[in-house]
């Protein structure tokens, strides 16, 4: 007879979130001798990131038609429409790394972990449900050497326009109207996206003194620390999730959204007094490579929720 499956769900759509969920599902088959399988419809050829294991791929109705109450499923909640803690057999693990990506919850899981104290907040107060938290781990070892900051474009920033466009589109108009009202003149340049590797993305993070997020709504914001780890300063929204690791004045200079007044303020302090932004961009270095963002970190948390989970439904 084969061995218990772990099946994660949509594990190679090419977002931070998807990728998580395929770091727990390789941790699984690691660390406690689960057959690790993709359910969905995408596959990884995408090339964003890179897979060190491509796991088979089946669809969510061979799912719900093979999956035996020895198995695991991981999935993340912008997937609830499926209904999956109802309709699947076997114990049910939801990470939920954002907060505005679903509607309504799929309730029915077994285990609930947050990415952020923000969102652990909203899911209590929301579905009375209690969650740890467990923060997404970057990997800066991995990442490009980036330019040295003092050898970047003084008035570069890199504008990250994650989410419903045409809200970006007003929002960056306004800022440029906010910051022309300053006398800032600076160049906003959008971080291009589209098809890249992440490695391509975080080298052109590098060539920037100054990341600008506008992203309104973030369970986390992994982009940003990143941005932090490739030594650029970050401003913009904290994406509330973000309040985790962004610390206005201190390792940031971000505001809440939507106070792109604040946003603008922000950068005319950072573009006028490099020095300022410099500070902010050093302690901000410090965040990124702290332990709590560690794959280490991430894995040794994660370890033991399954151990619990799986002891507990054993017994």
């Amino acid at each position: 007879m084969s061995g218990p499956k772990c099946y994660v769900f949509e594990p190679y759509v090419p977002n931070g979130g998807t990728y998580m969920a395929y770091q727990l599902a390789r941790l699984v088959q690691q660390d406690f001798g689960f057959e690790g399988v993709a359910v969905g419809a995408t596959d990884a050829a995408h090339g964003i990131f890179q897979y060190d294991e491509i796991f088979p791929l089946i669809t969510t109705d061979e799912l719900i038609s093979v999956c035996k109450d020895r198995d695991l499923l991981i999935m993340n909640p912008s997937f609830s429409p499926h209904w999956l803690g109802l309709r699947c057999k076997g114990r049910k693990v939801m990470y939920v790394q954002g907060f505005s990506t679903f509607h309504l919850m799929d309730c029915h899981f077994d285990l609930y972990v947050t990415v952020s104290t923000f969102v652990q907040n909203f899911i209590r107060s929301t579905y009375g449900i209690r969650t740890r938290v467990i923060p997404p781990f970057i990997q800066p070892s991995r990442f490009p050497e980036p330019r040295p900051w003092h050898e970047r474009k003084a008035d570069s920033i890199l504008v990250s326009k994650k989410g419903d466009q045409n809200l970006q589109t007003l929002l960056l108009d306004r800022l440029r109207l906010a910051l022309s009202t300053r006398r800032c003149d600076v160049r906003l340049d959008d971080m291009l996206r589209q098809g890249r590797p992440q490695s391509q993305l975080l080298e052109q993070v590098g060539e920037y003194r100054h990341f600008l997020t506008l992203s309104p709504a973030e369970g986390f914001g992994l982009m940003p620390l990143e941005a932090m780890a490739m030594g650029t300063t970050v401003l913009g929204f904290d994406g509330y999730g973000g309040r985790d690791y962004m610390h206005p004045g201190i390792n940031c200079d971000v505001a809440s959204f939507a106070d792109i007044e604040g946003v603008a303020d922000g950068i005319a302090r950072a573009i006028a007094d490099p020095d300022y932004a410099e500070t902010l961009t050093v302690a901000g270095r410090q965040t990124a490579h702290h332990e709590c963002y560690t794959y280490e970190r991430f894995r040794s948390s994660w370890r033991a929720e399954f151990e619990d989970l799986l002891s507990r439904e054993s017994s």
